[in-house]
Protein backbone atom coordinates (compact mmCIF):
# COMPACT_ATOMS: atom_id res chain seq x y z
CA UNK A 1 0.00 0.00 0.00
CA UNK A 2 1.41 3.29 -1.16
CA UNK A 3 1.53 6.35 1.66
CA UNK A 4 1.08 9.59 0.29
CA UNK A 5 3.41 11.62 2.12
CA UNK A 6 3.79 15.18 2.64
CA UNK A 7 7.11 16.69 4.09
CA UNK A 8 6.71 20.29 6.14
CA UNK A 9 10.02 21.94 7.80
CA UNK A 10 11.63 25.22 7.43
CA UNK A 11 14.75 23.86 7.71
CA UNK A 12 15.64 22.77 4.08
CA UNK A 13 18.76 20.79 5.49
CA UNK A 14 16.42 18.88 7.27
CA UNK A 15 13.91 18.74 4.08
CA UNK A 16 16.61 17.14 2.04
CA UNK A 17 16.91 14.43 4.91
CA UNK A 18 14.21 13.28 5.23
CA UNK A 19 13.52 13.54 1.10
CA UNK A 20 16.10 11.41 0.77
CA UNK A 21 15.00 8.95 3.42
CA UNK A 22 11.57 8.89 1.96
CA UNK A 23 13.49 8.00 -0.98
CA UNK A 24 14.71 4.65 0.08
CA UNK A 25 11.45 3.26 0.80
CA UNK A 26 9.26 1.73 -1.84
CA UNK A 27 5.68 2.65 -0.20
CA UNK A 28 6.53 6.20 0.56
CA UNK A 29 5.52 8.32 -1.95
CA UNK A 30 6.09 12.45 -1.39
CA UNK A 31 4.00 14.67 -2.77
CA UNK A 32 5.11 17.74 -1.72
CA UNK A 33 7.25 19.86 0.43
CA UNK A 34 6.59 22.65 2.51
CA UNK A 35 8.11 25.40 4.11
CA UNK A 36 6.09 26.41 6.92
CA UNK A 37 2.15 25.95 8.34
CA UNK A 38 0.51 28.25 5.78
CA UNK A 39 2.19 26.53 2.60
CA UNK A 40 1.26 23.44 4.16
CA UNK A 41 -2.69 24.61 5.16
CA UNK A 42 -2.38 25.39 1.52
CA UNK A 43 -1.48 21.96 0.25
CA UNK A 44 -4.05 19.87 2.57
CA UNK A 45 -6.38 21.76 1.31
CA UNK A 46 -6.25 20.75 -2.35
CA UNK A 47 -4.64 17.27 -1.60
CA UNK A 48 -5.64 14.15 0.41
CA UNK A 49 -2.75 12.72 2.26
CA UNK A 50 -1.81 9.61 4.15
CA UNK A 51 0.94 11.23 6.46
CA UNK A 52 2.32 14.12 7.75
CA UNK A 53 6.17 14.66 8.38
CA UNK A 54 5.76 18.05 10.40
CA UNK A 55 8.09 20.47 12.30
CA UNK A 56 7.19 22.76 15.06
CA UNK A 57 8.40 25.64 15.19
CA UNK A 58 7.99 27.84 11.63
CA UNK A 59 6.96 30.92 10.43
CA UNK A 60 3.72 32.71 9.90
CA UNK A 61 1.87 28.83 11.02
CA UNK A 62 3.67 26.18 13.76
CA UNK A 63 3.08 23.06 13.30
CA UNK A 64 0.74 22.78 16.11
CA UNK A 65 -1.33 25.49 14.87
CA UNK A 66 -1.59 23.53 11.73
CA UNK A 67 -3.20 20.70 13.06
CA UNK A 68 -5.70 23.14 14.94
CA UNK A 69 -6.68 24.25 11.52
CA UNK A 70 -7.13 21.24 9.87
CA UNK A 71 -10.85 19.60 9.70
CA UNK A 72 -9.53 15.81 9.42
CA UNK A 73 -5.98 14.71 10.44
CA UNK A 74 -3.77 12.40 8.79
CA UNK A 75 -1.19 9.99 10.36
CA UNK A 76 1.45 12.85 11.76
CA UNK A 77 5.35 11.95 12.29
CA UNK A 78 6.58 15.37 14.38
CA UNK A 79 10.04 16.06 13.52
CA UNK A 80 11.71 18.71 15.77
CA UNK A 81 14.92 19.93 17.09
CA UNK A 82 13.31 20.01 20.83
CA UNK A 83 12.04 17.88 23.21
CA UNK A 84 9.66 20.48 25.03
CA UNK A 85 6.45 19.52 22.56
CA UNK A 86 6.23 15.71 23.86
CA UNK A 87 2.83 16.47 25.40
CA UNK A 88 1.32 17.96 22.25
CA UNK A 89 2.39 15.20 20.10
CA UNK A 90 0.56 12.50 22.97
CA UNK A 91 -2.50 15.08 22.41
CA UNK A 92 -2.42 14.84 18.47
CA UNK A 93 -2.33 10.90 18.45
CA UNK A 94 0.95 11.36 16.71
CA UNK A 95 2.72 8.27 15.55
CA UNK A 96 6.08 9.27 16.64
CA UNK A 97 8.05 11.89 17.69
CA UNK A 98 11.81 12.28 15.86
CA UNK A 99 13.99 14.76 17.63
CA UNK A 100 16.53 15.67 14.79
CA UNK A 101 18.99 14.82 13.95
CA UNK A 102 17.29 12.03 12.69
CA UNK A 103 18.81 8.96 12.09
CA UNK A 104 18.23 6.23 9.53
CA UNK A 105 16.72 3.34 12.12
CA UNK A 106 14.55 5.92 14.24
CA UNK A 107 13.02 7.02 11.09
CA UNK A 108 12.64 3.38 9.81
CA UNK A 109 10.87 2.81 12.95
CA UNK A 110 8.26 5.58 12.87
CA UNK A 111 7.41 4.90 8.96
CA UNK A 112 6.98 1.38 10.20
CA UNK A 113 4.68 2.49 12.93
CA UNK A 114 2.67 4.55 10.14
CA UNK A 115 2.44 2.07 8.12
CA UNK A 116 0.99 -0.27 10.38
CA UNK A 117 -1.73 1.62 11.18
CA UNK A 118 -2.94 2.90 7.90
CA UNK A 119 -2.86 -1.11 7.26
CA UNK A 120 -4.95 -1.50 10.31
CA UNK A 121 -7.25 1.80 10.73
CA UNK A 122 -10.83 0.65 11.02
CA UNK A 123 -12.95 1.80 8.09
CA UNK A 124 -15.05 4.65 8.55
CA UNK A 125 -18.80 4.32 9.61
CA UNK A 126 -20.97 4.70 7.35
CA UNK A 127 -23.26 6.24 9.81
CA UNK A 128 -21.28 9.05 11.22
CA UNK A 129 -18.63 11.28 11.09
CA UNK A 130 -16.45 13.25 13.36
CA UNK A 131 -15.79 17.17 12.96
CA UNK A 132 -13.25 19.57 14.80
CA UNK A 133 -14.73 22.47 16.70
CA UNK A 134 -13.24 24.67 19.81
CA UNK A 135 -10.32 22.26 20.10
CA UNK A 136 -12.29 19.09 20.45
CA UNK A 137 -13.55 16.29 17.88
CA UNK A 138 -17.43 16.21 17.65
CA UNK A 139 -19.45 13.20 16.78
CA UNK A 140 -22.30 14.22 13.98
CA UNK A 141 -24.69 11.45 13.18
CA UNK A 142 -25.38 11.05 9.53
CA UNK A 143 -29.67 11.07 10.23
CA UNK A 144 -28.94 14.41 11.88
CA UNK A 145 -27.09 15.97 9.43
CA UNK A 146 -29.33 17.98 6.92
CA UNK A 147 -26.86 19.62 4.33
CA UNK A 148 -23.34 21.32 3.97
CA UNK A 149 -22.91 24.69 2.58
CA UNK A 150 -19.85 26.61 1.59
CA UNK A 151 -19.38 29.85 2.96
CA UNK A 152 -16.41 31.41 2.02
CA UNK A 153 -13.31 29.54 3.38
CA UNK A 154 -15.61 27.70 5.60
CA UNK A 155 -18.59 25.39 5.67
CA UNK A 156 -21.37 25.41 7.35
CA UNK A 157 -22.90 21.98 8.52
CA UNK A 158 -26.75 22.13 9.29
CA UNK A 159 -28.25 19.68 11.47
CA UNK A 160 -31.28 19.29 13.15
CA UNK A 161 -29.98 19.87 16.50
CA UNK A 162 -28.26 23.56 14.73
CA UNK A 163 -25.05 24.40 12.87
CA UNK A 164 -21.62 24.14 13.17
CA UNK A 165 -19.23 26.03 11.20
CA UNK A 166 -15.52 24.16 10.16
CA UNK A 167 -12.18 24.68 7.96
CA UNK A 168 -12.51 22.67 4.73
CA UNK A 169 -13.73 22.97 1.37
CA UNK A 170 -17.14 21.05 -0.50
CA UNK A 171 -14.15 18.88 -2.16
CA UNK A 172 -12.42 17.69 0.53
CA UNK A 173 -16.01 16.98 2.53
CA UNK A 174 -17.99 15.40 -0.44
CA UNK A 175 -14.61 13.08 -0.85
CA UNK A 176 -15.08 11.88 2.85
CA UNK A 177 -19.10 11.30 2.83
CA UNK A 178 -20.98 8.06 2.23
CA UNK A 179 -21.56 9.31 -1.18
CA UNK A 180 -24.83 6.77 -1.31
CA UNK A 181 -26.32 8.74 1.23
CA UNK A 182 -25.02 12.56 0.42
CA UNK A 183 -25.07 14.27 -2.63
CA UNK A 184 -23.53 17.51 -3.87
CA UNK A 185 -26.46 19.56 -6.04
CA UNK A 186 -24.74 22.44 -6.30
CA UNK A 187 -20.92 24.05 -6.13
CA UNK A 188 -22.39 24.98 -3.12
CA UNK A 189 -24.35 22.64 -0.79
CA UNK A 190 -24.41 18.78 -0.16
CA UNK A 191 -27.68 17.33 0.82
CA UNK A 192 -28.63 14.34 2.57
CA UNK A 193 -30.78 12.51 0.14
CA UNK A 194 -32.86 11.30 2.60
CA UNK A 195 -33.87 14.53 4.37
CA UNK A 196 -34.98 16.24 0.96
CA UNK A 197 -38.69 16.59 1.24
CA UNK A 198 -39.78 18.70 -2.39
CA UNK A 199 -37.95 18.79 -5.72
CA UNK A 200 -39.19 21.36 -7.84
CA UNK A 201 -37.46 22.59 -11.70
CA UNK A 202 -33.71 23.78 -10.14
CA UNK A 203 -34.49 23.58 -6.65
CA UNK A 204 -35.47 21.48 -3.56
CA UNK A 205 -36.28 22.25 0.14
CA UNK A 206 -35.06 20.75 3.12
CA UNK A 207 -36.92 21.63 6.12
CA UNK A 208 -37.66 25.83 5.09
CA UNK A 209 -34.61 25.86 3.36
CA UNK A 210 -34.73 26.06 -0.60
CA UNK A 211 -31.48 25.02 -1.83
CA UNK A 212 -30.55 25.47 -5.64
CA UNK A 213 -30.11 22.46 -8.00
CA UNK A 214 -27.40 22.94 -10.90
CA UNK A 215 -28.23 21.82 -14.17
CA UNK A 216 -25.16 19.80 -14.63
CA UNK A 217 -26.38 17.77 -11.75
CA UNK A 218 -29.86 17.44 -11.61
CA UNK A 219 -30.02 14.44 -14.19
CA UNK A 220 -28.05 12.86 -11.50
CA UNK A 221 -29.74 13.56 -8.88
CA UNK A 222 -33.46 12.41 -10.60
CA UNK A 223 -31.72 8.92 -11.32
CA UNK A 224 -30.85 8.83 -7.28
CA UNK A 225 -34.53 8.99 -5.98
CA UNK A 226 -36.92 6.48 -6.02
CA UNK A 227 -39.66 7.34 -8.30
CA UNK A 228 -43.25 5.79 -8.58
Amino acid sequence: MKMKCLIVDDDTLACKSLMRFCQQIPYLVVVGIATDGQQAQQWLEKEEIDLLFLDIEMPKLSGIELLEHLPTLPLVIFTTAKKDYAYEAFEYKAVDYLKKPITWPRFLEAVGKAQQQLLHATPRSSEEVYIKEDGRFLRLNYDDILYFENVGDYVRIKTTKGSHIIYSTLKNIYKKLDQTRFYRVHRTYIVNMSKIEDIEDNSLVIGNKVIPISRANKPSLMARIHLL
